[in-house]
């Protein structure tokens, strides 16, 4: 914790005091810091604790063009704030740095890291990572867009960190020194934030830097760098793939087979695709098959990702709630989707910006009905010819339930954020399982 002994004579300011601006601020009051703590908004969420447990620190809330940001030596910015801020902007273009919590732990941290990012399947390949990792016996701790806050870990007695990074956080981050870093896939997302796609894409392919070894997706171009030493994993091709072994499809490394797929609990390509990864990442480790034939088998999966909520005459019903953009709603329809027309999907809210047209052809490949509601929904029932206008939640499920046949699918993978009606996808989702859950109609 040296640096924090050579910027403590600093001016810093802590910009954003919601959940990780909090974590932020209470970091270094117990590290005897004291940041200013500045929030555009007039009555921030973490301001009652700040009133009872740090009411001696400088505070601004409201307009930024008030805040003084031009007086800090150091900003450190919650991930939810941009940095095309005219106020934080011109702050930079001043000379004062700009940075995150994670590139603050990067500054800290003397452990190995494994760090995750991409569009789809984060949250999923850390957990997993995760417990293969304490499997094979490791102090690990989990953390960062998943969780804990990074500066939390920092506490914890541990051999290696998994870390989850937006590409927000990542925006923030340059000193972060991964043992393996991967961008799983890359689709469009978060353009109401970032002027391009590729602009999009520059940010996740940050985490390659500094990494000892990089982890790439060869069936996603998006992902690929010219860094080495590299890994690779994917359906067909790359260094880890799957493959027909003695009549079963398994988990391959450069040909060889390592396990049998049938080892995961859970099902589907893209959970297959997520162990790959797993693996690719977790090589520097001394982590051996039986580990992974234990961790793979106790794995479930994660709530809100594709998880099967229940069966009602006939009828299975899925929760994807977590499928919050295209690439991840498509590879839901594709892990549920049978050679018939079997999926209802639900879908709808506010899609950022997004192209939803990459949709259309695995709609009319596999989906019966789907069923609209949330902020875009006119533009996703443009997309099917079988598409439905609904309102909210409770008539998007009742009207599945009217439409579904046994052997049907009720898959919730809304394509979009959630914040035009819930608070977080995970309510959302849990909005979902209530109403399918309800006497049915």
């Amino acid at each position: 914790m040296q640096y924090l002994n050579e910027i403590k004579n600093k001016h810093i300011t802590v910009l954003g005091l919601g959940v990780t601006g909090l974590g932020i601020v209470r970091f270094l009051l117990s590290h005897g810091l004291t940041p200013k703590v500045v929030d555009s908004r007039n009555t921030p969420p973490g301001i009652d604790w700040l009133t009872q447990h740090a009411a001696h620190l400088t505070t601004h809330f409201g307009d930024l063009d008030h805040a003084e940001l031009l007086a800090s030596e150091m900003i450190i910015i919650s991930p939810g704030l941009s940095l095309t801020l005219p106020a934080v902007a011109a702050a930079m273009a001043a000379g004062v740095e700009v940075i995150g919590d994670v590139e603050l732990f990067a500054r800290l941290n003397t452990k190995p890291v494994v760090a995750v990012t991409g569009s789809n399947g984060k949250s999923t390949v850390v957990t997993l990572a995760y417990e293969v990792l304490k499997t094979a016996g490791y102090k690990v701790a989990l953390g960062g867009n998943i969780g804990t806050a990074v500066l939390d870990l920092l506490n914890d007695d541990v051999d290696v960190y998994v870390l989850e990074l937006s590409s927000f956080q990542l925006d923030t981050t340059t000193s972060l020194q991964p043992m393996s870093a991967t961008v799983l896939n890359i689709s469009e997302d978060h353009l109401d934030r970032y002027s391009s796609y590729q602009a999009y894409i520059d940010s996740k392919l940050t985490i390659y830097n500094n990494a000892a070894l990089v982890v790439t997706n060869a069936d996603d171009q998006a992902t690929h760098s010219t860094l080495t030493p590299q890994l690779s994993f994917g359906a067909t091709e790359g260094d880890y793939s799957l493959g027909e072994y003695n009549g079963q499809l398994h988990f391959m490394l450069h040909g060889e087979a390592l396990l049998p797929v049938a080892t995961m609990a859970v099902v589907g390509t893209h959970n297959y695709l997520n162990a790959l990864a797993v693996m690719a990442l977790l090589s520097p480790f001394n982590i051996t098959k039986a580990h992974y034939q234990t961790a793979l088998s106790q794995f479930n999966g994660l709530a809100h990702r594709c998880q099967l909520v229940a069966e009602q005459s006939g009828v299975k019903y899925f929760n994807d709630s977590k499928a919050t953009n295209v690439g991840a709603t498509i590879a839901a329809i594709d892990s549920l989707a049978s050679s018939e027309k079997q999926l209802i999907v639900i879908a709808g809210g506010d899609a950022k910006g997004a192209d939803l047209t990459p949709l259309i052809p695995y709609l009319q490949r596999s989906v019966k009905a789907l069923i609209c509601f949330g902020k875009d929904a006119n533009a996703l029932m443009a997309l099917s010819d079988s598409s439905h206008l609904t309102n909210n939640m409770n008539e998007a499920v009742a009207l599945a339930k009217q439409l579904s046949a046994p052997g049907n699918i009720v898959l919730l993978a809304p394509a979009c954020a959630s914040i035009d009606m819930y608070n977080n996808y995970m309510q959302r989702g849990e909005h979902f399982v209530q109403c399918v859950l309800q006497a049915q109609p």
